[in-house]
């Protein structure tokens, strides 16, 4: 009251005292200041409510972003600074992002549905407030598309004199083996409308028990390269689908010669005729693309490709393995029991990325440089011979030195048998024909940087 008073300039004179203190003794005197300090308190409490609700509707209250496809999951923390002072609380969101709010756990999840930028409506109320309405506060959620949707997927022009199908696949049945293989034209040529420059091609002399796996890549930056690489699996094809047949049993007479005697002199033996026949072989690739160039007034380089192939047979309780490799990609025999791969070769990396050498090059067969790319190994059995292109072995293995290391297989085979992240399974346990259909999903694969084609042939 002294204190009203003041504020209207009235001061109390020290005569007045006892009159002050008979008037604050008043009894309507005190009901009026308890209805004063009353007013004062709710208005202080009201003020401090709305400044609370003002600030936690202010507050940045940030969800991650997520992509579509992907599962989506948030906890909210109401112990936090600023969401401490909220007692009851609901989240509204729209079904069609395709997430939900479940207040038993006070969590956000599902599998996100839509793109774009969208509104989620968080409706709260303070703790001491139950008996009023919800405030609402408005947050961000940002879901990115699907990554693969941004990808266009353009024919490629039929009308091309070198046009093929822009994906192909097969499965074969390999005596006691079976072989799936696929091709795929990557996203970046997808885009942008253009050609698959893999090819592979793949025959079984059920006669001989000879059997051929070939893969190729053509260069990116060569403007034939699909068919250099086309040309080079259909010529490997037909020389051993034309071999005399004196040369395959003089390789058959030279294997059981060494697999009666293992000796070091039975062993160049066998090697020499391999390095003969398999060498021989790619050099008629080469051939065959130098006389296209030659008939097209075009380079040879312009038809620049790699190329990977072996040559199997089974004799009574071993595989015989001989291969050839030029270029980058892979060829494996892959044996998860023993936790083994047998790596045939190594492959050709230039000074800078995605620099390798090719096939067309002269250097390749001078002074029988080639000999040291034929290489063969006698197993007694194998989980998966494998041969692909770079669109695998850069996703898969990341990098050349990786090819040696026996885990990064193990990853691939568990990859292949659906342990990713898309549970994408080639299911070879199948007939051959549902595991071929399997393979040419998996090779849709994401891994972000790595949009060129695909060509994956497994022997198993």
């Amino acid at each position: 009251m002294e204190q009203l008073l003041k504020n209207k300039n009235i001061n109390v004179s020290s005569e007045h005292l006892p009159l002050f203190e008979e008037f604050i003794k008043d009894n309507s005197i005190v009901e009026s200041f308890n209805i004063i300090q009353k007013h004062q308190t709710d208005m202080l409490d009201s003020w401090k409510e709305k400044s609370k609700i003002e600030d936690i509707k202010a507050m940045q209250l940030v969800l991650p972003n997520g992509t579509v496809g992907k599962p989506y999951e948030f906890v909210f923390d109401l112990s936090k600074p600023g969401l401490n002072d909220i007692g009851d609380y609901d989240v509204i969101i729209d079904d069609k992002i395709g997430i939900a709010f479940s207040k038993e756990n006070n969590k956000i999840s599902g599998t996100l549905k839509e793109a774009g930028e969208h509104k989620i409506l968080f409706n709260f109320k303070l703790k001491d407030g139950a008996e009023k309405p919800f405030n609402q506060k408005e947050i961000k959620l940002i879901v990115n598309p699907d990554p693969k949707s941004l990808w266009k997927d353009l024919p490629s022009d039929k009308s091309d004199p070198y046009w093929k199908p822009d994906s192909a696949s097969m499965h074969l049945k390999f005596g006691s083996k079976n072989l799936v293989a696929g091709s795929k034209r990557g996203r970046s040529h997808a885009h942008e409308g253009i050609f698959r420059d893999d090819d592979f091609r793949s025959i079984y002399d059920e006669e001989t028990g000879w059997g051929i796996i070939v893969v190729a890549d053509g260069a990116g930056s060569a403007k034939y390269s699909r068919r250099g690489a086309q040309l080079a699996c259909e010529t490997i094809i037909d020389f051993f689908k034309s071999a005399e047949e004196n040369k395959l049993k003089t390789i058959d007479t030279a294997t059981a010669d060494y697999l009666k005697e293992r000796s070091e002199e039975n062993q160049k033996k066998l090697s020499a005729f391999f390095i003969e026949q398999l060498g021989t072989a790619a050099f008629k690739a080469q051939g065959k693309i130098r006389d296209e160039a030659t008939a097209k007034a075009a380079e040879i380089r312009d038809y620049s490709t790699t190329l990977l192939f072996a040559l199997v047979k089974r004799y009574r309780d071993c595989f015989v393995i001989a291969s050839f490799w030029v270029g980058d990609g892979g060829i494996g025999i892959y044996n998860k029991e023993k936790n083994e791969v047998l790596v045939l070769g190594v492959p050709d990396s230039g000074e800078f990325a995605g620099q390798t050498r090719f096939l067309t090059m002269s250097e390749i067969f001078a002074d029988g440089a080639y000999a040291n790319r034929v290489r063969f190994k006698i197993v007694e059995d194998f989980t998966a011979l494998i041969l692909m292109t770079d669109g695998i072995t850069d996703p898969k293995f990341q990098t050349d030195a990786n090819l040696d290391r026996v885990e990064k297989w193990n990853d691939l085979w568990a990859d292949i048998n659906g342990n990713n992240q898309d549970n994408c399974k080639v299911d070879l346990s199948e007939p051959p024909e549902e595991a071929e259909a399997d393979l040419m999903t998996w090779l849709d694969f994401w891994s972000p940087g790595n949009h060129d084609d695909r060509t994956l042939a497994i022997l198993y």
